[in-house]
């Protein structure tokens, strides 16, 4: 069954164009997106119409991370607006991470994130909700084909050797659970192509979709409370997931977050 899955999505993603979702409509001081979702708010980052900052500044409703996180590290200094992207770095050979988060609380979103992944070997690009281990939902990237979990896939599906993809979760809702989890293919060369990635967080599903083309959804596991958007690229040394540190520098580059949500 999982190798029917990833096939159906293989095949769904390469007759796919690089597109992108429509943008919500404004009816009514609300935003109504996809002619059926109604979200009270919409802020909207354009990267390339940006001057350069300085190291670690972001523009306003945005906000640098500076914390620790077992065996790595969020630093402002590996946060840049610079040459028409949001750049989240993780230096060669270094365990030290880029992160920016949302500052407004959200309940319910629909996330587009326009982006280039990380090509050197050892990093997670992601862009999740996140409240706690147990509400959560993620958009995730892991370069490193050699990474346990891209092989199992790789297996899984019968797929070519060194494959990697793109993991699709929402995290256990309690502690004793198991998350639901879905790799997918990813797009025609997303470390060197901008493609769109979005998350529609509703009540009691999420919607993942890749350049406007739903990939997979599902109801189990689904976040009910209110938290934050992260957008972060991250190495440690797990085998199973990042697999790093990279061996050169890593850099997730954002052009545009274009968010539709609601508030707590």
């Amino acid at each position: 069954m999982m190798r029917f899955l990833l096939f159906a999505i293989i095949t769904g993603l390469a007759a796919a164009q690089s597109g992108r979702s429509a943008r919500g409509v404004n009816v009514k001081n609300a935003w109504v997106v996809d002619k059926q979702y109604t979200f009270q708010k919409n802020s909207y980052w354009n990267f390339s119409s940006m001057a350069n900052m300085a190291i670690g500044q972001v523009p306003s409703g945005l906000k640098a991370s500076n914390y620790p996180v077992d065996t790595y590290f969020f630093s402002p200094a590996n946060v840049l607006v610079k040459d028409g992207y949001l750049q989240l770095w993780v230096k060669n050979k270094s365990f030290r991470s880029g992160e920016v988060t949302v500052l407004q609380k959200v309940k319910y979103a629909s996330v587009r994130t326009v982006a280039i992944l990380s090509e050197p070997a050892g990093v997670c690009n992601g862009m999740f909700f996140y409240q706690s281990d147990t509400q959560e939902t993620d958009i995730e990237f892991l370069s490193n084909a050699k990474s346990a979990s891209n092989t199992d896939a790789t297996s899984d599906a019968n797929a070519k050797s060194n494959t990697r993809w793109l993991w699709l979760s929402n995290q256990a809702s309690s502690y004793t659970g198991t998350k639901t989890t879905q790799p997918v293919a990813l797009p025609a060369n997303p470390t060197t192509t901008e493609h769109e990635y979005r998350l529609d967080w509703l009540p009691g599903v999420t919607k993942f979709y890749v350049d406007g083309v739903l990939v997979w959804s599902s109801t189990k596991n689904v976040p009910s409370v209110a938290g934050t958007w992260v957008f972060n690229n991250w190495a440690d040394g797990d085998t199973d997931w990042s697999a790093g540190p990279p061996a050169t520098d890593a850099v997730f580059k954002i052009k545009e977050i274009d968010m539709y949500y609601n508030t707590s």
